[in-house]
């Protein structure tokens, strides 16, 4: 399947717009919960599904008075409605959870049978329908569970997770190797200059308008979205390989070979869905990969479940941060914080990756190096008090995100080409377990804490991101001396490479061919002993 690279930034660009619209649905459930608090405490419950609506349409958290924030009624009002939503989130995201998994590691192993547009299409209807439910829910005043349903629906097509898999895919299908690294922080740079923007026009917005037309407008994105990929993805059925004799085939194509027998397919069908599975749990183990790459690739993948903790430990909660004492701050405010964070993020976080690469950092150090900035950030949320505070943190957060950003670069050094889908399934398998049980758990936890203990998240982020610092500094002090022997076979090779390029005649080439075969056998079968002495006491799994 050909795809442009822009046609890939489009479909980018429009999902990103509906993602920004899909995260402030938490001011919206935020505002319903203190707006029927409101009308508990005055006792009047007998409201109908329109009265109800257009109060919670027209109330403005846009228009909360900090100086009521030291009142005990305000006070008891925001912590209730705070402990009803994050209960509420943690419920949807335990629904979401389980059939986002199951269909996260399904679509991810048979994407090649399936099709990346496929999947991809699925994806955008599951969330589709999802906002779909949640018009609904604010139309008609539906029951509670029907936030389950939408997360249930959304979780069994993948939902974001599979749909950022396939994107990721795709990126990488058409960037050259030592340009990924760069081109995936240029990207997020894009998509969140593009956040930006939307979070800034979204806070105006829900304080003119509401939330409903928002909606509205990520339904019909998601429609612009599947229209695009119908249009601009040109559709190519999933291959079929037939592997040439003495070769071995990724257990992730098909091996059917012609008009073979009913019987020969479904045999081979059922030993490659078995393949498939042993082959998710011995990615990490296969022949032919070296102790350091195994071990690269398992310390950056813990590095990256570590990471996906601490910062879901602090995003589950920063909205109900935000919204409750000493800050209360309204959706303009929370609009404008967030557009500006985004636009420092996607300047300033370049720029530093451009200056770690320029003084020579590798992907490993810059990485050890945001989780640093990161703990800081953490504590620093903790004990801010004023809203000047939290501007402030702005000059570090750009710094924080960059084992995000780099790891699917790295993962990619140190793995071949047939191996992507499986380990960048598992990648979004992980992703999707620390986010969406992340979320859930730590809102529980946050749902139990906020009277007592409202900042413990904080502490909790801070301390889960000093694991990862860890991993990536053994991850810089193996690759170093790795890289020192890789400096020394190019020495080797530039020297070789130097005789190569004298002018030669026929004679000369036969001979010179003769010398350089000569050369590669004893470089061989001295790399073979060398791997036969280091590698003597690992297994090796098929």
């Amino acid at each position: 399947m050909n795809v442009s690279f822009f046609t890939i930034v489009a479909i980018l660009c429009l999902q990103t717009l509906s993602t920004c619209i899909i995260s402030n649905i938490g001011q919206y459930i935020y505002s319903y919960y203190l707006q029927t608090y409101a009308f508990t405490s005055n006792d009047t419950l007998n409201l109908t599904n329109d009265t109800l609506l257009s109060s919670v349409d027209d109330f403005n958290i846009s228009n909360k008075d900090p100086e009521q924030c030291s009142n005990s009624v305000s006070n008891e009002a925001d912590a209730w409605a705070q402990q009803q939503s994050a209960d509420l989130f943690s419920k949807i995201g335990l629904w979401r959870s389980g059939p986002m998994i199951i269909m996260t590691c399904i679509l991810g192993l048979y994407m090649s049978r399936l099709g990346k547009r496929f999947v991809l299409i699925l994806s955008m209807i599951g969330i589709a329908m999802q906002v779909l439910i949640w018009l609904t829910i604010i139309y008609f005043q539906l029951p509670e569970y029907w936030w389950y349903v939408a997360g249930f629906i959304v979780g069994l097509t993948g939902g974001e997770a599979v749909l950022h898999l396939v994107l990721n895919l795709f990126i990488i299908d058409c960037t050259k190797k030592n340009d990924r690294s760069t081109r995936f922080v240029l990207l997020e740079a894009m998509t969140t200059t593009l956040t930006a923007m939307t979070d800034f026009g979204i806070g105006y917005y829900i304080a003119w308008n509401g939330f409903a037309d928002l909606l509205w407008a990520s339904f019909i994105l998601q429609l612009v979205s599947i229209f695009v990929v119908l249009l601009f993805f040109n559709y190519s059925s999933p291959a079929t390989v037939v592997s040439p004799p003495n070769q071995t085939t990724s257990p992730l194509l098909s091996l059917t070979e012609g008009n073979n027998d009913v019987r020969i397919k479904e045999s081979c069908c059922s030993t490659s869905s078995c393949r498939k599975f042993a082959d998710v749990c011995t990615v990490f183990c296969r022949r032919g990969r070296s102790k350091i790459k195994s071990t690269n690739i398992l310390l950056t993948l813990f590095a990256y479940i570590f990471y996906s903790l601490a910062y879901t430990a602090i995003l589950s909660i920063f909205l109900w941060y935000q919204l409750d004492a000493p800050f209360c701050w309204s959706s303009t405010q929370i609009g404008n914080y967030d557009a500006l964070a985004s636009i420092t993020c996607a300047i300033f976080s370049v720029l530093g990756m451009k200056l770690l690469t320029y003084v020579g950092a590798n992907d490993a150090f810059i990485c050890a190096l945001s989780h640093v900035f990161f703990c800081g950030l953490s504590i620093w949320f903790a004990f801010a008090r004023q809203s000047w505070q939290l501007y402030a943190s702005l000059l570090i957060s750009p710094f924080v995100d960059y084992q995000n950003s780099l790891t699917w670069s790295m993962m990619s050094k140190w793995l071949e080409p047939n191996e992507y889908t499986i380990v960048f399934t598992l990648i979004t398998i992980i992703y999707t377990i620390c986010s969406i049980l992340g979320n859930s758990f730590f809102n529980w936890i946050y749902a139990f804490t906020v009277v007592a203990l409202p900042k413990l998240m904080f502490f909790l982020a801070a301390g889960l991101c000093v694991i990862p610092f860890i991993l990536n500094i053994c991850l810089v002090i193996i690759n170093r001396g790795l890289s020192d022997d890789n400096s020394s076979s190019i020495k080797t090779s530039n020297s070789l490479t130097t005789f190569i390029n004298l002018p030669l005649d026929d004679s000369d080439l036969i001979c010179l061919d003769n010398f350089t075969d000569t050369i590669e056998s004893q470089d061989n079968s001295s790399l073979s002993k060398n791997d036969q002495t280091t590698s003597i006491d690992d297994p090796m799994i098929f």
